[in-house]
């Protein structure tokens, strides 16, 4: 049984743009957890109690991309910075 060139392209052609846009939106999420270890900087703030959800939330708030952790209870953001800390 013969098939057209067209009934094998349009699957193929399919398949080849699903994988193209899947690519492309893992790499713009792997572009975003990038970070240079020499342009990350860090404020700590010191709390009586640390909570996960309020520290981020300090955190973004002074710094729209930084991330926000608890270390006992230290509040430790770091973020992305210009110029590399000296």
């Amino acid at each position: 049984m013969k098939t057209s060139k067209s009934t094998r392209f349009l699957p193929l052609l399919l398949l080849l743009l699903i994988s193209a846009c899947s690519t492309k939106t893992e790499m713009v999420g792997f572009a975003r957890a990038i970070r240079i270890p020499e342009h990350t900087c860090i404020k700590q703030f010191n709390e009586t109690i640390c909570e996960p959800e309020r520290c981020q939330h300090q955190c973004t708030k002074r710094e729209p991309f930084g991330v926000g952790k608890c270390n006992g209870n230290m509040c430790v953001c770091s973020y992305y910075c210009k110029l590399p800390p000296m």
